[in-house]
């Protein structure tokens, strides 16, 4: 994948990145890990991400379309929590529940 820093100003990956997020919390309920595992989660299995120019190819791109999708998710009924694990790597974790 590209890293592409336009990726998180792009509408249709941003669109794609929320109606993704949104189906993967539904059809698990919570979604818990770091920006890495939720790229992961929301490409397996998908042709149609391969097709998309601008999509965010680095962790860090990937928290900044978060980021602007986050008042969209909750508008949807989701939590969006951001934190750090406790240990000593410090890992960021993204996590979304249902309301």
């Amino acid at each position: 994948m590209k890293t592409n820093m336009k990726s998180y100003r792009n509408t249709e990956v941003i669109n794609i990145v929320r109606d993704r997020i949104i189906a993967l919390v539904e059809r698990k309920g919570v979604w818990e890990g770091s920006m890495t595992e939720l790229n992961s989660a929301i490409t397996t299995g998908s042709r149609k991400t391969a097709n998309v120019e601008n999509w965010p190819g680095s962790p860090s791109i990937l928290r900044r379309v978060v980021n602007r999708v986050a008042p969209q998710l909750r508008k949807a009924g989701l939590k969006v929590a951001f934190s750090r694990e406790t240990d000593h790597f410090r890992k960021r974790v993204v996590s979304f529940t249902q309301r």
